[in-house]
C-alpha cells in the first residue's frame, strides 16, 4: 500500500510531462493561427466594406446627379425659367400658354418615365405664390395637391442651405391603404427664389443595396446629415436595438460596438458633397465563424491530445514503476545481505542500466570496504609510530626550557642567549601542540615573529621585516605554520646569498571571499630553469630537498583547502621572489593562544 502514493505521483508527473509536450505546442500553434486569422479577416472585412461603401456611394450619387441636370434646366436656363415663372404668376389661360404648359409638363415627365427610380419632379418659384409645376400634373395649387408637405419643409429650412434631403410618405388619395415611401431631394435655386424637388423611390436604390450585399446578415444604410435613414437593404430590418446615433457620432470609420443583441462590426464612409453617411453593420459572429470553427477544432485536438497523454502516462508509469520496484528490491537485498540477482548482459532502457550499475557499485563497494579497513589499520600503526616519535621533541623542548632558566640565572637578566632559547622554545611548543588545530592569522604571525627574532640575531643587519596586514583579517583562521617555512625559504635561498641588507614584506588582506597572503623579498631571486623545476615538482606533488619547507606548505594547503589552493611563485634573478597563497576566508571569534 505504501507504494500506491508513489505510483500515483509518478503517474501525475508523467502525465504533466506529456501534456506539456503535447498541449503547449498545440495551444501556441492554435492560438497563433486563430489570432492571425482574425487579424487577416479583420483587415479583409475593413477593405471589403470600404470597397462596398465606395461602390454604393458612386451608384447612389449617380442618381443624385439628376438634381444637377434639373438645376441646369429649371434654374440656370433663363428662357425656360422665365416661361415657367410667367405661367405660375398668370391665372388667365390662352392657347399659346396652354401649349407651352403642356410642352413643359411633357418635358418634366420625361425623366420619371425614363428613369424608374424617379417618382416625380416639382419646380416651385416663390413669385408663383401657392402654385408650382408637377411632372405628373402640370401646374398645381398647393391647397389642392395631396402632397404638399414638402412646402413646409422648404419654408422652415435655413435659407443659406442649398441642398437637403428627407424621407417622406405620400398618400395620393384617401382610399390608399398604404402611403408611398419616397426620398425627397431639395435643391434651392440660385438665379431666383424657389426650389427644385426630386422625389425618388427608395425601393429602387434599396434593391441595389441588397444586390451588392456580400454577407447574409450584413446591413447597408444611407443616412442624411440629420441622421435620418434614407435607404437601407433588406437586412436592415433585423436591426432592432441598434443605436444609429451612436454609430453616426463615432469619429472612427471601422470599429466594433456592443448592443443588446451582441457585438457588431461597423464600417462608415462619409460623403463630403451631400453630407450623407454610408454604413455597413455586420454581426460579429457571422464574420468570425471560421475562427470559431478553428477554435472548436483546436478544442477537439486538445481533448484528443489529453487522452493520448493520459494513455501514454499510464503505460510509461506502469513500466517505470515496475523497474523502480526492482531497483528497491535489489537495494533491500543488498542491505539485508541476501543474494543479488545476476547482472543482465543486455541494456534495454535507462532502468536496466541503473540496475546493472547498482550491482556493479555494490561489488566495488564491497571491495572498497576491505581496502578501507586495511588502510585504517595502517593509519593506526602510523599514528602509534608518530606518538612515539613525539617523545624525543618533547624531551628537547623541556631541556631547552631548563637551559633558558640556567642562562637567565647566570646573567641575572634577559640576554641574547635566553631570548633565542625562549623564542625557539615558543616555536617548538607551537609546532608540537595540536598540529591539526586552526589558529587565527594574528596567532600565526605572533609565532612567526618568534622565528624571525631568532634569525635576526643570527643574521644581524642582514634583513628587515615588514608586516602589511589588514586589521580585519587578524581574526581569520588558518592552519599552523604557513608563514614560517616560506620566510625561512626566503632567508636561506634569497637573502643569505645576496650581499648587503635585504627586505622581507608579508602582506595579507581579504578579497572576494578569499584570504590573500604574499611573502615578498628582494633577495637573489630564482633563475628560470630552477623556477621551472620547482613548479613542476609542486604540480606533481613531489618533494624537492632544496625547498622542503615550500613543498610541505604547498601540500598542507592542498590537503586542507583543496587542490586549487596551493602556492603561487614568481621570481626574477637579482630582483627577488614573491610567494603567494589564496585560501577560503573564514573569520571566527577569539581563538585561545598556545603557550
Amino acid at each position: 500500500m505504501a507504494g500506491q502514493p508513489m505510483k500515483k505521483q509518478f503517474f501525475l508527473k508523467n502525465l504533466a510531462l506529456f501534456l506539456i509536450l503535447l498541449l503547449i505546442p498545440l495551444i501556441i500553434y492554435g492560438a497563433s493561427s486563430i489570432a492571425l486569422t482574425q487579424n487577416e479577416l479583420k483587415n479583409n472585412i475593413n477593405t471589403n466594406n470600404d470597397s462596398i461603401l465606395k461602390q454604393t456611394k458612386e451608384n447612389v450619387e449617380l442618381v443624385l446627379n439628376e438634381i444637377d441636370q434639373l438645376s441646369l434646366v429649371y434654374d440656370t436656363n433663363a428662357d425656360i425659367g422665365f416661361e415657367m415663372d410667367a405661367i405660375l404668376q398668370s391665372y388667365s389661360t390662352t392657347y399659346e400658354r396652354n401649349a407651352v404648359t403642356k410642352i413643359i409638363k411633357g418635358f418634366m415627365n420625361a425623366d420619371p418615365s425614363a428613369r424608374p427610380y424617379i417618382n416625380s419632379i416639382y419646380v416651385y418659384y416663390e413669385s408663383g405664390g401657392s402654385r408650382f409645376f408637377s411632372s405628373s400634373e402640370g401646374v398645381v395649387n398647393l391647397a389642392q395637391e395631396a402632397d404638399n408637405a414638402w412646402y413646409a419643409s422648404y419654408r422652415n429650412q435655413d435659407p443659406n442651405k442649398t441642398f437637403w434631403t428627407e424621407a417622406r410618405e405620400i398618400k395620393r388619395a384617401s382610399f390608399d391603404e398604404k402611403p408611398l415611401q419616397i426620398m425627397t431631394i431639395y435643391h434651392r435655386m440660385s438665379s431666383r427664389n424657389g426650389v427644385i424637388i426630386l422625389n425618388i423611390l427608395p425601393q429602387y436604390i434599396e434593391n441595389i443595396l441588397t444586390s451588392i450585399t456580400p454577407l447574409p446578415e450584413q446591413s447597408l444604410l444611407i443616412m442624411n446629415a440629420d441622421k435620418q435613414v434614407l435607404f437601407k437593404n433588406s437586412n436592415a430590418a433585423l436591426l432592432q436595438d441598434i443605436d444609429l446615433n451612436q454609430i453616426s457620432e463615432s469619429p472612427l470609420n471601422f470599429f466594433t460596438l456592443k448592443f443588446a443583441s451582441g457585438y457588431y462590426i461597423i464600417s462608415k464612409f462619409q460623403s463630403d458633397r451631400y453630407g450623407w453617411q454610408y454604413l455597413s453593420i455586420v454581426p460579429q459572429h457571422t464574420l468570425y465563424e471560421f475562427p470559431s470553427q478553428l477554435g472548436k477544432l483546436m478544442l477537439m485536438l486538445l481533448v484528443a491530445a489529453f487522452l493520448i497523454g493520459l494513455g501514454l502516462a499510464y503505460i510509461i508509469t506502469r513500466r517505470n514503476y515496475g523497474q523502480i520496484s526492482k531497483i528497491v528490491h535489489i537495494l533491500d537485498s543488498a542491505e539485508s545481505g541476501n543474494p543479488l540477482p545476476p547482472m543482465s548482459t543486455r541494456i534495454t532502457d535507462e532502468y536496466s542500466y541503473i540496475i546493472n550499475n547498482i550491482l556493479k557499485t555494490f561489488i566495488e563497494h564491497s571491495f572498497l570496504k576491505i581496502t578501507l579497513s586495511e588502510k585504517k589499520f595502517r593509519m593506526k600503526a602510523m599514528e602509534l609510530t608518530a606518538l612515539q616519535a613525539q617523545i624525543n621533541p618533547h624531551f628537547l623542548f623541556n631541556t631547552l626550557r631548563t637551559i633558558y632558566w640556567k642562562s637567565f640565572a647566570l646573567s641575572g637578566k634577559q640576554n641574547d642567549v635566553s631570548l633565542m632559547i625562549e623564542n625557539l622554545s615558543d616555536l617548538l611548543d607551537y609546532s608540537l601542540s595540536k598540529p591539526e588545530e586552526r589558529v587565527t592569522l594574528e596567532e600565526e604571525i605572533r609565532r612567526t615573529i618568534s622565528y624571525t627574532d631568532i634569525q635576526q640575531v643570527r643574521y644581524k643587519d642582514k634583513f628587515d621585516l615588514i608586516w602589511d596586514v589588514d586589521e580585519e583579517v587578524n581574526r581569520h583562521t588558518v592552519i599552523k605554520l604557513i608563514l614560517q617555512p616560506i620566510i625561512e625559504n626566503s632567508i636561506y635561498h634569497g637573502i643569505r646569498e645576496k650581499e648587503g641588507k635585504s627586505l622581507i614584506k608579508v602582506k595579507a588582506f581579504a578579497a572576494n571571499s578569499l584570504l590573500r597572503i604574499s611573502i615578498i623579498d628582494n633577495g637573489a631571486g630564482i633563475d628560470p630553469e630552477t623556477m621551472k623545476t620547482i613548479k613542476e615538482k609542486l604540480k606533481d606533488s613531489e618533494d624537492y630537498s632544496d625547498h622542503i619547507g615550500l613543498f610541505n606548505t604547498d601540500k598542507r594547503l592542498k590537503l586542507t583547502y583543496g587542490e586549487a589552493y596551493g602556492l603561487q611563485l614568481r621570481s626574477k634573478p637579482g630582483f627577488g621572489t614573491v610567494v603567494s597563497m589564496s585560501i577560503p576566508s573564514s573569520p571566527e571569534g577569539p581563538v585561545p593562544s598556545n603557550g
